[in-house]
């Protein structure tokens, strides 16, 4: 028995290692075989692409069917359309709904209609979305880690330690900068009124205005972008302004492919720009420490947290809001590499988007010559009773020239979206559908700005919609041109300070008006992630009476 019993193990055995060696042969057959095995690679692929394309389904959520590759930001990602035009498109899909689903590539988003949502996300479930979720690559881009990236803690200490640097005192003491820099664009100005047609781009103008502002207040530099083109610092923000293709892909679509991101050590900030960058801060750095110089700039302040560990507000004390935030702000060592990080954000935030805001403001004063006037008038009377002196007070005094910089945020917000991640699952207030942890949720500011139910007739531009009592009968959740809650833009005070001094240096002496190279309507560049024009601001400017 014991005989037969190991014959029969034996020819089960020689059985068993046929079958295999015939499945290795038949594995072995389809790889050689081309046309299975790129069938089996496209097929693969394919259910990987498509695999999450029932989330919305399983819950319950309205969305509209993706495409393979794209999901629904085929359009964006193919530089088809531009930002504002594509969320608009898409904020119109479900026009009665609080939200509704989409796909980045084949990461299922949440879009919001819901004012009232966007305030849960933005304020009042903020511990659920801290987070901006953008991945970054430290090594291939140090100057990636500012507070517009960082995550947690570390967000929550350098804000902590940088909050007291955009207070109306700091701005104060900087406002002597400001003026210096407007006083070369008016002469500029004056010069433009000499030549032939008077036609002028007003974005270049304003953009090298900024440059200017930007380089002195942050980096303490008289970059004199105005009249030297040639400019070190010039050639780099044109590198900066002017990104590769592959680049703004990239920046689209990182938060959708996180792992890809890093796996493949995408570099999006040009090395050229990274290097000029950090030279440029550690030179300032040095020369402030050694030649003991104080201008009350940005650097100034940055240098000030490094050696002491925190600002002091106006009235003496250290602005810190919780002990949570005073054991995060301990945490946060600011080295040079940080501050040249904080400073290239600072300069990143303001450039393009100020400069963007200042041309599509002169555009709609060029279009609305009554709206001009009056606020030319309010421009020269606060000035008068300053002496005939651009001061601090004056500026502050100009509420209607406020009210046409906040319309035009508002038809023409630098963002057309932002978006924040779920830390946690949470579940939607007044619903049954939970998002689970690290959902992507978008805020589509361009269709709120758009939207008739909060904005009637919103292509007109009308300032007075920002009168105290327009503003007061209308939910503020549909106004985010700086995005709300405690993630908010932390230079919004600077930016909207150095917007209008651009725009005053306009008015003060000179007229605006539509020509024969002025885009009618404007056209929105498809390639930018902010709200620009695709083919520039073409105006005339003269002489005021």
């Amino acid at each position: 028995m014991t005989h037969r019993k190991r014959n029969e193990r034996l020819l089960f055995e020689g059985n068993l290692h046929i079958e295999q060696r015939s499945k290795m042969l038949g594995i072995v057959a389809i790889l050689l075989d081309p046309f299975l095995l790129i069938g089996l690679i496209v097929g693969s692929l394919y259910f990987y692409l498509t695999a999450t394309f029932d989330f919305w389904k399983c819950r319950g959520v309205p969305f509209k069917k993706p495409t393979v590759l794209l999901g629904n930001f085929g359009p964006l990602l193919l530089f088809r359309r531009s930002q504002p035009e594509g969320v608009k498109e898409m904020y119109q899909w479900f026009k009665d709904e609080r939200y509704f689903g989409a796909f980045r590539v084949r990461s299922p988003v949440l879009i919001l209609r819901d004012p009232d949502l966007v305030r849960s996300v933005c304020v009042k479930d903020f511990a659920c979305f801290l987070n901006r979720g953008i991945p970054v690559n430290n090594d291939q881009d140090p100057l990636s880690g500012h507070l517009f990236n960082l995550e947690g803690r570390k967000w929550k200490g350098l804000r902590s330690k940088l909050t007291p640097a955009f207070s109306s005192g700091k701005l104060k003491r900087m406002f002597y900068l400001l003026v210096e820099c407007c006083e070369e664009l008016q002469r500029l100005i004056d010069e433009a009124c000499c030549n032939g047609d008077r036609m002028v781009e007003v974005r270049e103008l304003a953009a090298k205005f900024v440059i200017d502002v930007i380089g002195s207040c942050a980096f303490g530099i008289q970059i004199n972008a105005l009249t030297d083109e040639e400019s070190e610092f010039h050639r780099a923000v044109k590198r900066l302004s002017k990104p590769s293709y592959k680049a703004t892909l990239w920046r689209m679509l990182r938060t959708a492919m996180p792992r890809m991101y890093r796996l493949l050590g995408v570099q999006l900030v040009d090395p050229i720009v990274t290097r000029f960058f950090m030279h440029v801060v550690s030179e300032m750095i040095s020369q402030r420490e050694n030649n003991g110089t104080t201008r009350h700039d940005f650097m100034d302040l940055l240098i000030e947290l490094r050696n002491k560990g925190s600002l002091e507000n106006e009235v003496g004390s250290p602005r810190i809001c919780s002990d949570e935030d005073v054991q995060a702000a301990k945490e946060i060592e600011l080295d040079e590499n940080t501050i040249a990080a904080q400073a290239f954000a600072f300069f990143v935030a303001g450039y393009e988007t100020s400069s963007n805001t200042i041309a599509f403001c002169l555009h709609e004063l060029a279009l609305n010559q009554e709206i001009q006037d009056k606020a030319r008038r309010e421009v020269r009377d606060a000035i008068q009773r300053q002496g005939g002196t651009l001061t601090y007070d004056a500026v502050q005094e100009m509420k209607y020239l406020d009210m046409v910089i906040l319309e035009t945020l508002r038809k023409y917000p630098p963002a057309p979206l932002f978006s924040r991640k779920c830390e946690y699952a949470y579940k939607i207030p007044n619903s049954n559908v939970e998002l689970p942890a690290g959902m992507r949720v978008i805020i589509p500011i361009y269709g709120l700005h758009h939207d008739p139910t909060y904005y009637p007739d919103p292509a007109r531009f009308d300032p007075e919609r920002f009168t105290e009592e327009n503003r007061r009968t209308r939910h503020p959740y549909t106004y985010l041109p700086f995005g709300e809650g405690p993630r908010n833009c932390i230079g919004m005070r600077f930016a909207l300070l150095q917007i209008k001094m651009g725009i005053i240096s306009f008015l003060r002496d000179h007229r605006v008006e539509i020509c024969d190279k002025s885009a009618m309507p404007i056209k929105f560049s498809r390639r930018s992630l902010v709200t620009t024009s695709e083919t520039g601001f073409w105006l005339t400017i003269t002489p005021s009476s």
